[in-house]
């Protein structure tokens, strides 16, 4: 019972109801695709002390980027150019040099283009 309780306290410690703001969504995924980046090296394995301080959130969030990006590889989109694998797609999102302003008018379909392709 106990682990139960401390499970919603961390819950209601670590969450809001805002940690994903529709209204700014490729910020949001941006800023989630940074978080795998932290997490995982260049060879796909989680980095030494990941697991020691990564927080729930931050797993949370990267776990959103790793969502839509493997959503997006599934749903069969034509690329005449490279096709990056998940890391690598993670990795250009979130090394995106673009302001949110910029990022919001091109929109989260284009930035997955975009890193999926290579473009």
């Amino acid at each position: 019972m106990s682990f139960v309780v401390s499970n919603a306290v961390l819950a209601r410690s670590d969450f809001s109801r805002n940690d994903i703001p529709v209204s700014k969504g490729a910020a949001f995924l941006v800023s989630s695709c940074r978080e795998v980046v932290d997490i995982y090296d260049q060879n796909g394995e989680e980095t030494l002390l990941a697991p020691l301080r990564t927080s729930l959130a931050e797993s949370v969030r990267a776990g959103y980027c790793l969502g839509v990006v493997v959503q997006y590889q599934s749903a069969d989109n034509a690329c005449l150019y490279s096709k990056r694998n998940t890391l690598e797609m993670a990795e250009a999102i979130a090394h995106s040099n673009l302001t949110e302003a910029q990022l919001e008018e091109i929109g989260v379909p284009i930035i997955l283009e975009r890193a999926y392709c290579g473009l």
